[in-house]
């Protein structure tokens, strides 16, 4: 009898120490099945580009399909949240631009943005451009200021909706240069640029990568940057900064998030691999040629980033009145 113990309490052992040698392997073998990343806007705009990209990159690095989920709504929300909502393992993740953080000044949201996501990287930068359409004679910042106060509120800049990059831009612009120009929103980059093409608006708020396409056709003309870096396709145009204006930078971030909860070993992995697809050749001249420039941010200081912009956001949203559509 204590022979048949003892041999017992030794497979009980093996088995044991079976189980906990299998934990380390299946960790590495993560993930095995599909991945899916979220993206709250349809497919072919800036955000879905890049999620894309980063798709690629990740499905190379990880042995296994990675799937982009186009779910458009609500500035965002609806991808955002469905994400919140989703188990913490990494295999339902959400690409996004900084939409979801200046939603937060705008929106009743069913999730917490500091609470239910944990931030995995930044991996790109598209900076805000203010533009003038091709019949204006607006070529510099001081023209659009002289204009503007000569003129209050006949000014428009059009953007591509209530509470986005280029709203949010715009009304930064106005607070630092205490001018009054009227925001014109539209559905979308193709209505707004035509109408400032058209000269019915004089100007537009854009992230470069919006309107580098008209920018190469000779038919927008930029006025500012936005931040503290000239932009590579713009050499000659100054910043805000530059000229002495202390302006937020509203142009858009893309990063990957995970819901709340996602081990640290698994963000530490995924982090890697994002990593990684930044450092690619062919990654970085995609980017290129939408005039977006590679910018990583670890998951520690994107997460920091998300929690200093929250609230700046949401008081420019409150001191303009802002209104989501």
């Amino acid at each position: 009898m204590p022979m048949v113990k003892a041999v017992a309490s030794r497979r009980g052992l093996l088995l044991a120490a079976a189980a906990l040698a299998a934990r380390p392997a299946r960790a590495a073998a993560w993930p095995e099945r599909p991945v899916r990343i979220l993206v709250g806007f349809p497919p072919g705009g800036p955000t879905d580009l890049v999620a894309r990209l980063v798709a690629t990159g990740l499905s190379a690095a990880w042995g296994q399909q990675v799937i982009i989920e186009n779910r458009g709504g609500a500035n965002g929300t609806i991808a955002t949240d469905a994400v919140a909502k989703s188990a913490p393992d990494g295999h339902t993740l959400l690409f996004s631009g900084n939409n979801i953080v200046m939603n937060t000044g705008l929106y009743q949201l069913p999730y917490d943005m500091l609470r239910d996501f944990t931030p995995l990287g930044m991996v790109a930068f598209s900076p805000n451009v203010l533009w003038a359409g091709p019949n204006q004679a607006l070529n510099t910042l001081a023209e659009v200021v002289a204009a503007a106060r000569a003129r209050p509120g006949e000014l428009g800049y059009a953007s591509t909706g209530n509470g986005g990059n280029g709203h949010f831009g715009g009304e930064t612009l106005k607070r630092a240069l205490g001018i009054d120009i009227t925001h014109i929103p539209y559905r979308g980059t193709a209505p707004a640029l035509q109408d400032v093409l058209a000269g019915r608006v004089a100007l537009f708020m854009q992230t470069i990568v919006g309107a580098i396409g008209p920018y190469r056709n000779g038919q927008l003309r930029p006025i500012v940057a936005f931040g503290r870096r000239r932009v590579a396709e713009l050499p000659d145009i100054p910043t805000l900064d530059e000229l002495g204006f202390e302006v937020p930078d509203s142009g858009t971030w893309y990063g990957l998030l995970g819901a709340a909860g996602t081990p640290a070993p698994l963000v530490a992995r995924i982090a890697q691999d994002l990593h990684g697809i930044t450092q690619q050749a062919a990654f970085r001249a995609r980017l290129a040629e939408q005039a977006t420039v590679p910018d990583w941010l670890p998951p520690a200081e994107f997460a920091a980033r998300i929690r200093s912009e929250v609230p700046a956001w949401a008081e420019v949203a409150r001191a303009s009145a802002m209104r989501a559509e």
